[in-house]
């Protein structure tokens, strides 16, 4: 009976300890960690779908800047293949000579052998003055008014050259030195340029005029009546004050026999397209020059290109296609911009140029071909092939790839066409023909009674709204000729300070006895006038009875029959024409033309890809696109972690609840485990 007893009461004695131990809270179990298990169970597939949508996007921008870079190799070689030059480089063969050195050689050039003469190298006129005590000893206030132009054999005419500016030179209280009019000399910018030389303790100024016969200077010298001395300076018909240490002269050269003269010794435009400097001359050295066409240069381009474009296509396969390295497919499989992009490049390369009329119009006509696996090919041998088209149709080949835009007449030039110009024919029909602002005198001019006595010939100019200031002819100068008294006044006037600010200029002929002064721009805002002239000049001039005022016209025209916009000379098609872009210079006299106008497939490749490319263009919205994306799945993200903490939250709300309920049954647990103990033959001994 003991041991029965005894046994029953250990038995009845953990009743509450295993409802507890049941229940949780004698169990072990983590609250916590429970509830964070069960929380990402909850959120797992979720969170691994967010997280692949933004590792995939991720990629997707990362590879789109890889696309870019590929694509920008691609443009590079396709603008070599849209370069002129590319097709018309040459090549120069030159003896070794010390009398020329060659400086430029460009696909201007015209193939030919030239045999070149040296006669004689050009030399820049130098004037010297009389000796100053020190560079900055004072040399007068007024002004210095230099001219350029052409000194007789014995410096007693001067005839200017109306088609270079010179200067004014302004001394005053600031500059009133050696040293300050050297300065303000240099400062003008009129081609003469002013040293101060030192001769054994005294310094005189040594001007130089650019090399030339007709940049020789002349000086008119205006002073101060309270700060003489300018007057030293004098350097013109009536006065010479200043010493020629050596005239101006042109370069002599002769050119398979003709003899030709220039300015300088840097001889651009002899030859077209060869520029060289000359160094000194020969009376009996001929230089042999040959230039010939250099077709290896645009078959390289065009061998390029095809390297570039299959290195291209091998860097966007594995973004577009499938890995192999990787085993698996590119980021932008399924991408639909790049889908696009690769379909449109394969359009451009299989598809014939638009605007080309005859020749070659797509790459298989000079044996490049798309092989089987998309890449390029350059078949060289058949008659068909790559090396006869460049052989024998050399010009075919280069209208294939280069822009161009052409016009059946010489007076309808395009100058400019843009993104927006169309590729095709146009017909330009002009119905007012540019024109510029003229004034002619009325009567004609007294070449006689110019010049004598004492007679003020002053006046101010109006050109194309631009008022100059005052300008006066110099005081008793006669002139041989209408043409010598023209070029005067026209120098005069493109010499004034605001007339060259607002970058005008005026011609001025003598024709019938009479003056016309033309304004060199066309259009309605050209225009001539005299706003003041002296009552002298009024009457020695032909302007007694007035003058004869027109003012300039603006082009206008159509292009295939729609309204074109004219400024001055410059006809423009319609914005949202299909010729809107293109540029024409419309010179008097034109009536119709046609313009033909074709990208090339260069030009065509260029602005296929420029599309994609440009700041604000595909590839750009397309990674914008991709950009909100990630923010969007990153907003998912937050959002689902949000979720899951409140998920969570109810969570541990229960599991807070059920440890309430297990330690009231632990209570209860005790309680009972009292009672048992109390109960007859349960109680413990």
């Amino acid at each position: 009976m003991v041991t029965s007893t005894s046994s029953t009461t250990n038995n009845n004695g953990s009743i509450g300890s295993s409802i507890v131990s049941a229940l949780g809270s004698g169990s072990g179990i983590d609250s916590n960690k429970l509830a964070d298990q069960l929380t990402e169970a909850n959120k797992m597939v979720q969170a691994q779908r967010l997280t692949s949508q933004k590792t995939l996007l991720q990629t997707q921008i990362s590879d789109y800047g890889l696309l870019r870079s590929s694509l920008a190799k691609l443009e590079t070689a396709a603008a070599a293949l849209g370069s002129a030059d590319t097709f018309n480089a040459k090549a120069l063969s030159v003896p070794d000579t010390s009398l020329i050195g060659i400086t430029k050689l460009d696909s201007k050039a015209v193939a030919g052998s030239y045999q070149l003469k040296v006669e004689q190298v050009a030399q820049a006129q130098s004037l010297s003055s009389a000796s100053f005590a020190a560079m900055t000893s004072p040399v007068g206030k007024g002004t210095l008014t230099i001219r350029l132009g052409d000194w007789n054999a014995g410096n007693t005419a001067f005839t200017v050259d109306s088609t270079k500016t010179g200067g004014t030179i302004t001394i005053d209280d600031s500059n009133n030195s050696l040293t300050g009019l050297r300065d303000a000399i240099n400062a003008a910018d009129i081609g003469v340029s002013a040293s101060i030389v030192s001769d054994g303790g005294s310094y005189r100024l040594l001007m130089t005029a650019s090399t030339g016969a007709k940049n020789e200077i002349e000086v008119v010298a205006t002073e101060d009546p309270a700060a003489v001395g300018l007057a030293a300076f004098n350097f013109n018909e009536t006065t010479k004050n200043l010493t020629q240490q050596q005239e101006g002269l042109d370069a002599q050269i002769r050119v398979n026999g003709l003899l030709v003269s220039r300015e300088s010794n840097q001889v651009k435009d002899v030859i077209d397209g060869l520029e060289f400097d000359l160094f000194t001359s020969s009376t009996t050295e001929t230089i042999s020059l040959v230039i010939s066409e250099d077709k290896s240069v645009a078959e390289q381009t065009i061998r390029d290109f095809v390297q570039a474009y299959n290195t291209f296509k091998a860097e966007v396969d594995v973004l577009v296609g499938f890995d192999a390295e990787l085993d698996d497919f590119g980021s932008l499989k399924s991408d639909p911009l790049a889908k696009n992009l690769m379909q449109s490049i394969r359009n451009v390369l299989t598809n014939a140029v638009p605007g080309i009329g005859e020749g070659f119009s797509t790459l298989s006509n000079l044996g490049i071909r798309t092989e089987l696996d998309g890449t390029l090919k350059i078949y060289e041998d058949d008659s068909t092939g790559f090396r006869a088209a460049i052989d024998d149709n050399f010009e075919f080949v280069r209208d294939l790839f280069v822009p161009k835009a052409s016009s059946s007449v010489s007076n309808i030039d395009v100058t400019k066409f843009s993104a927006r110009s169309q590729p095709g024919s146009y017909e330009v029909v002009i119905t007012q023909q540019p024109s510029k602002g003229t004034l002619t005198t009325t009567d004609p001019v007294d070449l006689v009674g110019i010049g004598s006595g004492t007679k003020d010939y002053s006046f101010t100019f109006q050109l194309n709204g631009i008022t100059s200031n005052a300008i006066s002819l110099p005081a008793g100068k006669q002139y041989g000729s209408g043409a010598e008294l023209a070029a005067d006044l026209q120098s005069l006037i493109n010499l004034d300070a605001n007339v060259k600010a607002a970058n005008a200029s005026v011609a001025v002929t003598f024709e019938g006895g009479k003056l016309v002064f033309t304004s060199a721009s066309y259009g309605a805002s050209s225009t001539v006038n005299f706003s003041a002239v002296s009552a002298d000049m009024l009457a020695d001039f032909g302007m007694t009875n007035g003058v004869v005022v027109s003012s300039g016209t603006d082009v206008a025209g159509t292009v295939d029959g729609v309204a074109a916009f004219g400024s001055g000379n410059i006809l423009l098609p319609a914005i949202g024409s299909k010729a809107e872009g293109l540029s024409m210079m419309v010179e008097p006299g034109a009536t119709t033309g046609t313009l033909t106008f074709t990208r090339g497939f260069a030009g065509s490749m260029s602005s296929l890809v420029n599309e994609f490319l440009k700041t604000s263009g595909l590839i750009k919205e397309r990674e914008t696109t991709i950009d909100k994306d990630i923010k969007r799945v990153e907003q998912n993200e937050e959002a689902l972690e949000r979720r899951s903490e409140a998920y969570r939250a109810r969570l541990m709300a229960q599991f807070q609840a059920m440890e309430s309920i297990v330690r009231a049954l632990n209570t209860t647990g005790g309680f009972l485990d009292g009672i048992v103990d109390r109960l007859p033959f349960t109680a413990k001994s």
